[in-house]
């Protein structure tokens, strides 16, 4: 883990993730690549000057004020031992982030959402969950007022496939590196056809990761995205881990007609690997 972005809108949403962000730099002794997404000050009616609406001064006092609290930012990083630098880009948030993840080669991405309890707020929790969807690097989603980050406890949303080897190697990388304990939870739910054998597969996991220490088990329930965030508060978990699927009921969780669910209603830290297509 070489390079982190970390968006901002520098609300106490953003201070959240920050916080999580700062830990995990620190651990990694990661750089941090801290963004801001904005759209400038424009008319509406193309027949008006563009100074009667936005005039050049007001633009320019935006973004110098974004640039000032970005600037704090990485002052900020730097006094806690934290390389960072800063990037102020126009446009969407979740587009902006996408385009910058790649352009920097970053390792994981770190967004801050807000409790989903209004229309504003779930328009938030869809620019994490737009993040995710364009993006092929692990995304951290950390709620507000989050607790302090220890990682002492992990569970992974698991569909016992072969192609999720690489994304548990991750994990069990994720929990040595914090001595964390994984727990492997499979949710069945009644219109998802099993096909495979999962006894066979959960040796196949055993045997391949045969030096790492986990528990697994299985729950039933309505919905994927209800089953595990259950278990999460169940088994205390401090770190939530799915794998975005692209052809599979797991799919339900990070899916913009089904699995905001997940994002926009988690209230612990949630970590979303790619599995490409």
């Amino acid at each position: 883990m070489k390079k982190i972005v970390i968006a901002t809108d520098f609300s106490e949403n953003s201070d959240s993730a920050l916080v999580y962000a700062t830990f995990l730099a620190q651990q990694w002794k990661a750089e941090l690549l801290v963004i801001h997404a904005y759209f400038p000050v424009v008319s509406i009616d193309p027949n008006l000057a563009y100074d009667t609406v936005a005039p050049s001064t007001l633009q320019e006092e935006m973004i110098k004020s974004f640039e000032e609290q970005l600037d704090k930012i990485v002052d900020s990083l730097k006094d806690k031992q934290v390389k960072a630098q800063r990037e102020l880009v126009v446009g969407s948030l979740s587009s902006g982030i996408a385009a910058f993840a790649k352009e920097k080669n970053a390792d994981l991405i770190v967004v801050g959402k807000t409790p989903d309890t209004s229309f504003f707020n779930r328009l938030i929790g869809n620019t994490a969950l737009h993040v995710v969807d364009n993006v092929n690097i692990p995304v951290l989603v950390v709620p507000v007022n989050s607790p302090a980050p220890s990682f002492r406890k992990i569970i992974y949303g698991t569909e016992l496939e072969s192609e999720e080897k690489e994304v548990l190697a991750k994990v069990f990388e994720w929990a040595d590196t914090f001595k964390a304990k994984v727990e492997l939870i499979k949710v069945n739910v009644d219109f998802e056809l099993d096909v495979q054998d999962d006894k066979q597969l959960l040796k196949d996991i055993e045997k391949n990761f045969a030096k790492e220490k986990f528990t697994f088990s299985t729950i039933k329930a309505e919905q994927v995205s209800e089953g595990l965030l259950n278990a999460a508060h169940t088994h205390k978990a401090d770190l939530l881990v799915v794998a975005r699927h692209h052809h599979s009921f797991l799919s339900e969780l990070i899916n913009p007609g089904k699995s905001k669910t997940i994002i926009n209603k988690t209230d612990i830290p949630l970590l979303v690997y790619d599995m490409g297509e």
